[in-house]
């Protein structure tokens, strides 16, 4: 595995904007992003990284086009996207709650990929110290926040602090004491200069907690004076609702979850396989 280039991320946060646009056109004006669509999509997340990892072990013959980056985010956003569809339509008939059917149909699909994985576990046990330690960081910022910025302790604001510090503690582990390496550019050379990746967990915290204040200032000030309005893209024309401004700055919320949790449960579950 060797280290992601400029132009890779070039790529991929393109297939990234593309995405979100597609989401808030034909998703996020139908369905408020709370806390259950966070644990809906939760499991696409899990089953997406089962899948790059099952590739890593040659379970999989690699394919950018479906078992690693980025066609595997990609199929299984789309899995996702048509799940939450479809739990909307059976909602507006009064049949279940959107989320519910994306829930069970992402957990099974985890399941389905994690068992293949069952007989590469070599060292189980190694998962959970990284899990640990950003389950006991997220639980200390948690109880210490109204000291310093109570909203912290909002679902979502705490979900991101754990995906990261989960990606942070993870990262740690598994390049200090398993001889892992780092695939990003810019953590690659903040690890090389202070000689260790525990340098991950603090900066790690202390960016996302300003990322979060940011945004959720930029959220308050925006809903303070917002009105809606029509406005025209590429001869597209369409109405910016109060629930499509929400669910932008939300959606930037999930965004930021997924670039946490994502790799943190793939470098958890590396150095249980080798």
């Amino acid at each position: 595995m060797g280290v992601y280039q400029p132009q890779d991320y070039v790529i991929y946060i393109g297939i990234l904007l593309v995405l979100l646009a597609l989401a808030l056109k034909f998703l996020f004006n139908k369905i408020k992003i709370d806390k259950h669509f966070i644990i809906a999509i939760s499991p696409y997340m899990i089953m997406a990284i089962a899948i790059r990892v099952l590739a890593d072990v040659g379970f999989y013959e690699r394919s950018k086009l479906w078992n690693i980056t980025p066609g595997v985010y990609i199929v299984t956003f789309i899995l996702a996207f048509f799940m939450l569809l479809i739990g909307f339509e059976l909602e507006k008939r009064n049949i279940i709650s959107y989320w519910k059917i994306p829930f069970v149909v992402g957990i099974l699909s985890s399941i389905y990929f994690l068992v293949y994985l069952i007989p590469f576990f070599n060292y189980p046990l190694r998962m959970v110290v990284p899990l640990a330690m950003a389950a006991g960081i997220t639980i200390g910022v948690y109880l210490l926040s109204p000291l310093f910025y109570k909203s912290i302790r909002e679902f979502e604001n705490t979900a991101i602090l754990f995906g990261h510090l989960l990606d942070g503690c993870a990262t740690f582990i598994a390049i200090d004491y398993y001889g892992f390496g780092e695939e990003h550019l810019l953590p690659l050379f903040l690890i090389n200069l202070s000689g260790t990746a525990l340098v991950m967990i603090p900066l790690k915290l202390i960016l996302i907690l300003v990322v979060i204040y940011l945004l959720d200032t930029l959220y308050k000030e925006e809903k303070k004076n917002f009105k809606e309005k029509e406005v025209t893209v590429f001869r597209y024309k369409f109405k910016v609702t109060t629930l499509m401004m929400h669910n932008f700055y939300l959606s930037i919320k999930v965004l930021i979850f997924i670039l946490g949790f994502g790799p943190g449960f793939r470098n958890t579950l590396l150095p249980s396989l080798f």
